[in-house]
């Protein structure tokens, strides 16, 4: 009995629940998408004209109408970086660059082709 409360307890460590709960929201985020809903993306975004230069976290909204940036509390306003180039990508996110270097965005990897496909690029 010992045994298995040991065997239990090491792979409930081993569990990224962050990522395992993540991924839930990323399946249903996805779905929504497929379905045509206008959908709101996390990401990390900087950009001259968006976020006057400074890394921001937020959300970019695609689907029905067109692209838009919203921070915490703020309300949303238009987005249209043009042409994003990858330029990092890891387990947690990639990293898209405009050819001009005044927008950078990072999504989880999940979500960035239907970020990429909704923006155009």
């Amino acid at each position: 009995m010992e045994l298995l409360v040991v065997l239990v307890g090491n792979l409930l460590t081993m569990i990224d629940m962050s990522e395992l709960f993540g991924g839930r929201r990323r399946r249903s985020r996805a779905a929504a998408f497929a379905r045509g809903e206008r959908v709101e993306f996390p990401c990390v975004l900087r950009s001259e004209e968006v976020t006057d230069g400074r890394e921001r976290r937020g959300w970019i909204a695609v689907g029905e109408g067109r692209p838009t940036w919203r921070t915490p509390g703020a309300e949303p306003v238009p987005f249209a970086p043009g042409e994003l180039t990858m330029q990092a990508v890891d387990r947690q996110a990639v990293t898209f660059r405009s050819a001009d270097g005044r927008t950078e965005l990072r999504l989880h990897p999940d979500e960035a082709p239907a970020v990429l496909r909704a923006l155009g690029g």
